[in-house]
């Protein structure tokens, strides 16, 4: 379905208003919740319920304790059900993976690189062919850019036309009601 009026040049009903166009109106009201004992404040800051502490003092705090030994730290060791963690392989459980009939990967055979260079000079040399030419002029078959052009002289041009195509310049005067006030 096209869109009826794109330009808001046709006038509609009401001042201001544009033909087969609907203007919506959202307003909102606000209110801000007050925190905390006078003087409130527009936020929760957490901060007049306790007062800050920079040290503890003796007897100001409880010391949680963990497991089924009294430790005073968590140290996710028991009852998380990780009591065979190990921290290394037993030399039992590894087993060596082949790579090409070697025991380590060397990135030399079977990846398309035999023979490996290590020096410019044992590389050949080969001319890239683009379209069959020896370079890329970016001309042929990218997104029909063939009629390039290089400069504005050889660009065809039209003046933009409004109103039917009688106005060469939008003025939005064509007989839109002049909003008024109250």
């Amino acid at each position: 379905m096209a869109i009826l009026n794109p330009s808001f040049e046709d006038a509609g009903a009401a001042p201001g208003a544009a033909e087969h166009w609907t203007l919506v109106t959202v307003t909102s009201l606000e209110r801000i919740a007050g925190f905390g004992p006078a003087p409130h404040r527009a936020w929760e800051d957490f901060e007049r319920w306790f007062d800050l502490l920079l040290a503890f003092g003796p007897g100001q705090l409880a010391l949680a304790f963990f497991d089924p030994i009294a430790e005073g730290f968590e140290d996710f060791e028991e009852a998380w059900a990780n009591d065979l963690y190990m921290t290394e392989l037993p030399a039992g459980q590894v087993i060596t993976a082949p790579f090409g009939g070697g025991a380590v990967e060397d990135m030399e055979s079977g990846w398309a690189n035999v023979p490996y260079s290590t020096a410019w000079e044992d590389v050949a040399a080969v001319v890239g062919m683009f379209d069959g030419e020896p370079g890329e002029d970016f001309e042929e078959q990218w997104r029909s850019n063939e009629s390039y052009a290089f400069a504005w002289g050889s660009v065809a041009s039209a003046t933009a036309m409004f109103d039917g195509g009688a106005d060469p310049d939008e003025d939005f005067e064509n007989g839109w009601t002049p909003a008024a006030t109250i």
